[in-house]
């Protein structure tokens, strides 16, 4: 390769595929599973899932609709946590994911994700997906500890070493503002934040470039590099 960057990571959800969709098949699971065991209607647990996801974000959805039929107990919420975050997910990349990673390839970068969350979880994301065919290296910040999750920026120098290369010769590419750029930011990596839903006219991200499609990719490496 001619040019100075050598390897690019990757943020996983919402920046490689579509979280949201993670979020309904576990939840299509869990509804299947209360059909079987209570003979509660599997599309209506669902929506009543979605719907409290939709008002009240995630963390009472099980205890919720439990409540709703009368099924509630922490024993019985524990094991729908279970079952959610340990089924194998219906998901897939985004249409732009393949194409730039094969540009990148040809290009002589070597490729990798950084992924916070839980790492069991990342993992069946990653199987499902066929990401561990496509990258390099895999680094889940959930296997060096909690406390390193984004934005801290150990696992962004553990991934630099892996790759064999320096962190000036990496390029991150993640959607959140809030934890995705602090990190390799601070160690010297040249940063891009994928914004899906447009670049927004104002944004206090610390990225250093902003792209809507993961196919801009190969111009701001390119354009970087010429100037």
């Amino acid at each position: 390769m001619n040019g100075s960057i050598k390897a690019v990571l990757f943020d996983l959800d919402d920046t490689l595929y579509d979280e949201s969709t993670f979020v309904a098949s576990g939840f299509r699971t869990v509804a299947a599973h209360l059909a079987d065991r209570f003979g509660v209607d599997k599309q209506e647990a669902f929506s009543a899932m979605m719907a409290v996801l939709t008002t009240e974000g995630r963390g009472k959805v099980f205890d919720q609709v439990l409540e709703r039929y009368g099924l509630y107990s922490s024993q019985l919420v524990a094991e729908l946590v279970n079952m959610y975050r340990s089924h194998l997910p219906e998901i897939s990349l985004y249409p732009d994911v393949r194409p730039t990673f094969q540009a990148l390839r040809e290009y002589g970068a070597r490729l990798g994700i950084i992924t916070d969350g839980l790492h069991v979880v990342q993992k069946r994301k990653v199987a499902a997906l066929g990401l561990q065919d496509l990258v390099d290296i895999m680094v889940y910040t959930d296997e060096l500890g909690q406390e390193y999750w984004k934005p801290r920026s150990a696992a962004f120098q553990r991934a630099v070493v892996m790759l064999g290369v320096q962190p000036g010769e990496a390029v991150y590419v993640g959607n959140d503002p809030a934890k995705d750029f602090a990190g390799p930011n601070s160690i010297g990596m040249f940063t891009i934040h994928l914004c899906r839903n447009g670049i927004p006219e104002e944004s206090d991200c610390e990225a250093n470039a902003h792209i809507s499609t993961l196919t801009e990719i190969m111009q701001v490496i390119t354009g970087r590099e010429e100037g």
